[in-house]
């Protein structure tokens, strides 16, 4: 992050597993669509930017192609492409999707390949805010609240916070930090 006369600039890489929605985010983020949206995992294949401009800042946002284990060929160098981005970037946008705590009995809380890409965010000592999406398709929001607390034991988050992309929930604020 830069800051010269009180005007700050800098890279935000938007991480997550595939389909938990860092196109969407990063598209309302912007203000316009810069990234594919779609419900097929693995649509982003290579780290998309776009740029918003404020009074006192200009922020570069980073979509990420999902992240997971590479098992092939073309997964690894969607990793590489995920980590590299993740070592240029000032700040990291994590994205959690909450919808799979609504969909299992009991709530299934975070899964393995959560777990791995906060595990990557988490070693690479850069500063990250979780960001739990998809908070629109939850029918009871006190759903989130055991998500939270897992969420916050996976690393040393700045801040942790519930939006949906989609309907621009918490994204200004968001924004604000």
């Amino acid at each position: 992050m830069t800051e010269e006369n009180g005007f700050k600039s800098g890279f935000v890489a938007v991480l997550g597993r595939p389909n938990v929605g860092k196109s969407t985010l990063v598209n309302r983020l912007v203000g316009t669509k810069v990234s594919i949206t779609s419900p097929q995992p693995q649509t982003t294949r290579g780290p998309i930017r776009g740029v918003r401009n404020g009074a006192h800042y200009q922020a570069v946002f980073v979509d990420t192609p999902g992240s997971q284990k590479p098992r092939d060929t073309l997964r690894s160098r969607m990793q590489q492409q995920v980590l590299d981005s993740l070592s240029e970037s000032d700040v990291v946008l994590l994205l959690f999707d909450v919808t799979p705590v609504r969909a299992s009995p009991g709530g299934a809380g975070l899964g393995i390949g959560d777990r791995y890409v906060a595990r990557l965010v988490a070693e690479s000592g850069t500063p990250a805010i979780a960001c739990l999406n998809k908070m629109d398709l939850l029918r009871n929001r006190s759903e989130v609240l055991p998500l939270v607390e897992e969420v916050s034991g996976l690393a040393e988050f700045e801040e942790i916070f519930p939006l949906s992309a989609v309907e621009g929930l918490n994204v200004e604020p968001l924004m604000g930090r």
